[in-house]
């Protein structure tokens, strides 16, 4: 984690005037949305030794390209189709160029380097408007060079949408070890992985706190499935669950006071709700059946589950204290890795296995049971999880001719699926955690 980002210069320009500041709004996912066109070449080298601040440019240019091509409010205009001459002056960007080449928007970069240290200014254009709205100047050290682009590129969402971008989010996930397998973290677009778990300890189903600091898992550290607390600055865990059995399957509410979790303490696999500090452990679910996988509505008055109480696993929704417990799918007959959206009256991901035996990720709406295919013919897809904003889930597939599954990003619609890692291995389970903002 680097310390806070240095700003050298402040915003230069947010809106010249309320109907400027309208015309820029965009609303994501709203009946005439469309993403915002915009334009981003070469980061250019202002100072420092040429070759490996050329170098460490070059990697610059392409972490902006892949993360605004994330990104759903905004659409990446390829390089191939730019116009605008090698040698434009950094000072006054030709308009008229990146204007005729469909982008609204356009994002310059430049880097200087000394030593271990990184002088990164990056600049926000309205290109119809011929304004430039944001300015920004980070310190850094080199190898933390991505962490401006996050930033910047949050700051450029909240200005065109309204609400904060998720480029300080990370996500977690398992992958498998020599030994076990272990709990890792990366940033949205797959880089900067680091395993927070001992590599030859079992450690599975990672979740995250409401403050993004600590991460809730399963681990065999002392031989039974207990339920942990992980502190990621200290590396520190604690016991917030040992009962007898499974403690596994951890969703924190949306307030961050409660812990949904599924134990196994009279031998059936049930969904209990306890405080945040593991105390004051209630019972919600009493069936024969496997009740398990608990993901909170937004509002956290809710909780959705899977449950076999229909003779196959199929997704339920209770209160919050477990009465009126309600079957939601019908389609299919294996459903299960529910996760509710964060957004206010947002659909329910989970993973459902098809008539070719095929696992996909599909949307069920938690009101009508209305379902929505997201993926399709391009091998097995599993464990969905939403972004912090809701505008995106994380997902595992085994498509390509890569060997095990890896992590994709897609739209919330199905749209724009990319994959974030490229190591070899498995990768399962991920989960993506709230805005941390860099420090």
């Amino acid at each position: 984690m680097i310390c806070r980002l240095q700003l050298f210069a402040l915003l230069s320009l947010i809106w010249t005037h309320d109907a400027h500041a309208q015309r820029l709004r965009i609303v994501v996912g709203g009946a005439n949305f469309r993403p915002y066109p915009i334009a981003v070449p070469e980061v250019v080298v202002t100072g420092g030794k040429p070759k490996p601040t050329a170098k460490l440019a070059s990697e610059l240019s392409n972490v902006l390209r892949f993360n605004v091509d994330l990104a759903r409010s905004l659409e990446l205009i390829q390089p191939k189709t730019y116009l605008a001459p090698e040698n434009e002056s950094w000072t006054s960007p030709s308009f008229p160029n990146w204007v005729n080449v469909g982008a609204s928007g356009l994002i310059w970069g430049g880097l200087q380097t000394e030593g271990d240290r990184a002088k990164v200014t990056l600049r926000f254009f309205d290109v119809v408007q011929q304004t430039e709205l944001v300015l920004r100047t980070y310190d850094t050290s080199v190898d933390n060079t991505d962490k401006a682009v996050y930033e910047f590129l949050d700051e450029i969402i909240q200005l065109l949408t309204g609400e904060p971008g998720v480029f300080s989010s990370r996500i977690t996930y398992v992958k498998r070890t020599a030994k076990g397998k272990a709990v890792y973290i990366c940033d949205i677009d797959g880089r900067n992985n680091r395993r927070v778990t001992p590599a030859d300890v079992l450690s599975l189903l990672p979740a995250w706190a409401a403050d993004g600091r600590s991460l809730l898992l399963t681990s065999y550290l002392k031989s039974n499935p207990d339920l942990f607390r992980l502190d990621l600055g200290s590396g520190d865990m604690t016991w917030l669950s040992n009962k007898r059995g499974l403690n596994t399957g951890a969703a924190v509410s949306p307030d961050g006071t409660q812990i949904a979790l599924t134990l196994s303490i009279d031998g059936n696999t049930e969904i209990y709700v306890m405080d945040n500090d593991g105390t004051n452990l209630r019972r919600l679910t009493d069936s024969w059946a496997q009740d398990i996988s608990p993901t909170w509505s937004p509002d956290g008055k809710k909780i959705a589950f899977v449950s076999s109480r229909s003779g196959n696993p199929h997704i339920y929704v209770m209160n919050v204290d477990g009465s009126n417990p309600r079957r939601l799918t019908f389609q299919g007959s294996y459903n299960q890795e529910p996760d509710w959206s964060p957004r206010p009256g947002g659909q329910i991901a989970f993973t459902a296995r098809d008539e070719r035996l095929k696992y996909d990720i599909f949307l069920v709406h938690p009101e009508s049971g209305e379902i929505t295919r997201l993926t399709q013919d391009e091998g097995n897809n599993e464990s969905p999880s939403h972004s912090p904003d809701g505008h995106h889930l994380v997902f595992t597939s085994t498509r390509g001719p890569q060997e095990g599954k890896q992590l994709l990003v897609m739209d919330v619609d199905g749209n724009n699926q990319r994959r974030i890692t490229r190591d070899p291995g498995d990768y399962e389970t991920p989960a993506w955690g709230p805005r941390l903002g860099w420090k």
